[in-house]
């Protein structure tokens, strides 16, 4: 990793091939135990959360390098320099070695490459950089620096996995910590309220983690992009599918439809929420005087809620089991 230090920095890394790391409880503690000894001679930990197969930190780097001095005998020391990541490297071979024993279990625990990324506005970083492989990619929303929403991300991770309703509700991450509900050991207090980053987590409603699917076949790109800007005002947009062609339904003789959909979070309840989707339709022009299977410049439908799928095209229509199983599928049978 290319680390230094005077920056913030989010630091992941995954399951090989996205399995499971965490097993059992004890062994997010165990890891925590872990992170106290081997990151913090080095760093601030401004937030983290330890996920089934992933874990996030967000740090600042105060040193790259600490020197031991060892006491071999009376009349001799020996000093021994150690990086940061040679420490991160340590304590992800040690934790791997507990858990093959635990488990009976060889080979990688970890990805080869933890990665590192500067949370800096000058520095250019695509908006919604996170991997999915990670949890869920997300926008970076106007008026937030990226620090601020790397921090608000990491704490949303379980909600965004549909792991739990609210925050609060995961106990392996520092969003507790944040809300006064537990007083951690591994974050810096002092430094999180000088950055103003306290703030950044309220105790809030449940959120619902809603799939929506796209349908164009008016001015598709045009309209789709269109919709998708009017969206990101009213909730939070998480990811976006790769858009299918498709041919119309009822009605041939029309264009092509341009199909997908859009994992979104928000605390509007179900019906609330599709009387906005109406009116996004409503405000960008869509006639609702033709035909059921007329063109239509553009559809949005709840297709799944909170993991469960709440519309029967789900069963029927190839292309949107399809984007809704790219954007994290059903959870819920």
């Amino acid at each position: 990793m290319d680390i230094q230090p005077g920056f913030y920095y989010h630091i992941y890394n995954r399951g090989n091939n996205s399995s499971q790391i965490f097993f059992k409880e004890e062994n997010y503690f165990f890891f925590l135990t872990k992170m106290k000894e081997h990151l913090l001679p080095y760093v601030s930990v401004v937030a983290w959360c330890l996920m089934p197969n992933h874990f996030h930190w967000v740090v600042y780097v105060h040193n790259l390098t600490i020197s031991d001095t060892l006491t071999l005998s009376e009349d001799i020391t020996k000093t021994k320099n150690r990086t940061l990541n040679q420490s991160i490297g340590i304590l992800l071979r040690s934790y791997t070695r507990a858990i093959q024993k635990q488990e009976g279990i060889s080979g990688s625990l970890f990805q080869k490459h933890t990665k590192a990324k500067v949370l800096i506005d000058e520095v250019v970083i695509e908006p919604a950089y996170w991997d999915t492989a990670f949890g869920t990619k997300v926008n970076l929303f106007e008026g937030k620096t990226y620090l601020e929403a790397c921090v608000q991300y990491v704490h949303n991770n379980p909600v965004y996995s549909q792991l739990v309703r609210k925050v609060e509700d995961w106990k392996f991450s520092s969003a507790r910590d944040y809300l006064g509900m537990r007083k951690g050991q591994i974050i810096d207090y002092e430094l999180i309220n000088n950055e103003g980053l306290i703030d950044t987590l309220t105790s809030s409603e449940s959120i619902n983690i809603v799939i929506v699917g796209i349908g164009s076949n008016i001015n598709a790109d045009e309209n789709i992009a269109k919709m998708l800007e009017i969206l990101k005002g009213e909730v939070d947009v998480l990811q976006v599918s790769t858009m299918i062609k498709t041919k119309p339904i009822g009605i041939e003789d029309q264009p092509d439809y341009t199909n997908g959909a859009v994992k979104i979070s928000t605390d509007l309840e179900q019906t609330d929420l599709k009387k906005m989707l109406k009116q996004i339709e409503d405000r960008m022009g869509r006639d609702r005087t033709g035909p059921k299977f007329g063109p239509r410049c553009i559809d949005l439908d709840i297709a799944v809620w909170n993991g469960e799928v709440v519309d029967e095209d789900y069963y029927t229509r190839d292309f949107l089991r399809k984007s809704v199983q790219e954007l994290g599928g059903v959870t819920k049978k």
